[in-house]
């Protein structure tokens, strides 16, 4: 008896296909990833190779709060998270202009994953005129994308990052600094003990 090889492509989500061609119409982001082949004769074990598929589209921007509240004085972070391939050029503006890393403002991007960006923008001791609107931009050469973020004057601050870290930890630092001012408090009353 004579066996006919058979390939067996295995797709994402475990979905399958029996064929030794897989052809993908109308190729969309959500098609990228890894594709098993997998060839079987039925006489022995079977042989495998994978398959990764990139697809390069033009970036897609969310932004998680797209108003933002501070007081004067106090810092604030803006997010954009972009979804692009390749990788794109992020940029953040306000009133047109081109914004850098300096005494007012700290830019940083975050690549979680090829595909994948999160950008920080951090507005440092906030003045009056920089309250208003900022745009993220994403460029590759697919496309581009924006997204606004509005900052917006508050009276009190908001914390985080306005009143730093240290005071909005998790309950183990205020447990940690309970158990310091204790044991401080024992040694105050043994020194004046004495």
């Amino acid at each position: 008896m004579l066996y006919q090889p058979t390939s067996i492509l295995a797709l994402q989500d475990s979905a399958t296909y029996v064929g030794n061609i897989l052809r993908i119409k109308s190729v969309k982001k959500e098609d990228r990833g890894t594709y098993y082949c997998v060839a079987d004769n039925g006489v022995s074990k079977g042989d495998r190779r994978n398959i990764n598929v990139e697809v390069e589209f033009a970036p897609v921007i969310t932004v998680p709060r797209p108003r933002l509240g501070q007081a004067l004085q106090y810092d604030m972070d803006l997010e954009c998270h972009i979804e692009a391939y390749p990788p794109p050029a992020i940029v953040w503006t306000k009133d047109d202009i081109q914004l850098a890393n300096n005494q007012h403002y700290t830019i940083s991007h975050f690549a979680t994953a090829d595909e994948y960006t999160d950008s920080t923008l951090r507005v440092i001791t906030i003045e009056k005129r920089q309250y208003g609107d900022y745009v993220c931009k994403a460029t590759n050469r697919f496309g581009d994308a924006e997204a606004r973020v509005n900052l917006f004057e508050t009276i009190i601050p908001v914390c985080p990052p306005a009143c730093g870290q240290a005071y909005y930890g998790g309950a183990e630092h205020v447990a940690a600094s309970a158990s310091s001012l204790a044991l401080l408090g024992i040694l105050l009353a043994v020194l004046y003990s004495r």
